[in-house]
């Protein structure tokens, strides 16, 4: 009967072993959602309307509205649009302030840094919720003013925000 001798086989065994290692450990880091700030991002699935998002990460998928903007029926369609455009497919950051019985958080979106809701104050495509609390609304306050005075999205017509 021959014997088998293992001689030099146990360094293509390491080798073998080595790349294993290699690829699952760059599998694990390329699979997790990109950072910003020191937080992990969520990436933007669907646009229900202007204030409401589905929203997946880190294998989790979350409904997520935006808070302190009110946006007249009249802007609807332009804010949803503006919305689908900026957002969808995008990875966004995600500050929760609260979340309602059904599970949906309510909080910002940052994309790239930028505060969502500023920006859409700002085109005229909402107006500020002064009675919502959970956050400080003058500076919120101020962009609509800017809006206001350069006749923006929803001042464009009578500067009242009521079309």
């Amino acid at each position: 009967m021959a014997k088998l001798r293992f001689q030099g086989e146990w360094k293509m065994w390491i080798g073998f072993g080595l790349l294993a290692v290699l690829i699952i450990g760059y599998l694990y880091v390329a699979s997790r959602p990109p950072m910003e700030g020191g937080e992990y991002l969520w990436r933007v699935e669907k646009v229900t309307d202007a204030r409401n998002l589905t929203l997946r990460g880190s294998g989790n998928v979350i409904q997520f509205r935006l808070t302190g903007l009110t946006i007249p029926e009249s802007q609807s369609a332009t804010a949803k649009e503006f919305v689908t455009k900026t957002l969808e497919t995008q990875w966004v950051r995600v500050k929760t302030l609260r979340e309602d019985k059904e599970g949906t958080k309510e909080g910002f979106l940052y994309l790239s840094g930028e505060d969502v809701l500023a920006r859409m104050i700002r085109q005229g495509l909402g107006q500020v919720d002064r009675e919502d609390e959970a956050f400080d609304v003058r500076p919120y306050l101020e962009l609509e003013q800017e809006a206001k005075r350069e006749k923006r999205g929803l001042w464009r017509g009578s500067g009242t925000g009521e079309k």
